[in-house]
């Protein structure tokens, strides 16, 4: 085990310029339109078992969130830029924009249309988009015909968190030969990789990520989750805390996170938390055999 898995020079945007707490209606606004990425990955992109097909990521050159690629005579992804809220088409070979499409003030309806209209660009066929997923997320008014309101400060700022946790958990995954693809899903909205443990131990994955608050937080976190539950709970954390209710694992909330206002020391406290809690999770694990 290396004392410290997190690489120090990750890139990181200083967070806190808008309160944790202060991001939840932008967040379920992002949340709703990162479902129409889900959609064009439902309907074109081969099913898994594990969901992964629905799965997005972070595409630091665009600042936004991207389908995995939709294979077609011209391959695409369809990509949601954060910080104004606008849908794209990215060329999947070149990475280039191809196309762009303001969400502010668009309906849903509307949104669909266009990313039919740049599927059947590509030379697929638009008619096989879905508009509804196998899964529900709270409703929004955007559902039932409202339009999207895009507000420029706090998708700034949930850019930021966003891409930090892309960039630190793309260098924390690469000290793990068993560390997959970051993803974000679109269920939860959480982003993360997921490390797979070699044979032989109790715990089986530990789930590093970001969530950028739900329903028991209106605040980002960070977090790691093994599996299975350890059967006790390990000893306190110095930094953030074990969480045991809904799901297992250890958080760092947010508000701990802004607390300190140097971009070193933000990247430096999230690194020691999950250390912290990965190392804690592999003392206490039992070997199966």
């Amino acid at each position: 085990m290396r004392e410290q898995r997190f690489a120090p020079q990750t890139r990181w945007s200083t967070l806190g310029v808008v309160p944790p707490g202060a991001l939840v209606a932008t967040r379920e606004t992002l949340h709703h339109a990162a479902e129409l990425l889900a959609l064009a990955a439902v309907s074109f992109i081969p099913a898994e078992a594990d969901d992964s097909h629905t799965s997005m990521s972070w595409l630091a050159a665009h600042r936004a969130l991207a389908t995995q690629p939709i294979v077609a005579p011209r391959s695409i992804r369809v990509a949601l830029r954060v910080p104004d809220l606008a849908l794209l088409v990215i060329d999947d070979a070149s990475g280039q924009e191809k196309a762009a499409f303001a969400l502010d003030g668009a309906s849903r309806a509307e949104a669909l249309a266009w990313i039919a209209g740049r599927i059947g660009n590509a030379g697929l066929d638009s008619s096989r988009l879905r508009s509804t997923l196998h899964f529900t997320i709270s409703p929004r008014a955007t559902d039932t015909g409202a339009g999207f309101h895009a507000d420029g400060d706090d998708l700034e700022e949930l850019a930021r968190w966003y891409g930090n946790a892309s960039a630190f958990l793309e260098a924390y995954g690469a000290a793990f030969d068993g560390a997959g693809q970051v993803r974000c899903w679109p269920h939860h909205f959480d982003i993360a990789t997921l490390v797979r443990l070699p044979a032989g131990r109790r715990l089986q994955t530990i789930g590093v990520g970001l969530s950028p608050g739900d329903q028991e937080s209106d605040e980002p976190y960070f977090y790691v989750a093994p599996s299975p539950a350890p059967p006790t709970t390990p000893p306190a954390l110095s930094i953030g805390a074990w969480h045991t209710t809904s799901w297992w694992g250890a958080a760092l909330g947010a508000s701990a996170i802004v607390g300190v206002c140097d971009a070193d020391a933000q990247r430096g406290l999230v690194g020691r938390f999950v250390d912290e809690s990965v190392e804690r999770l592999l003392e206490g694990d039992t070997q199966t055999g």
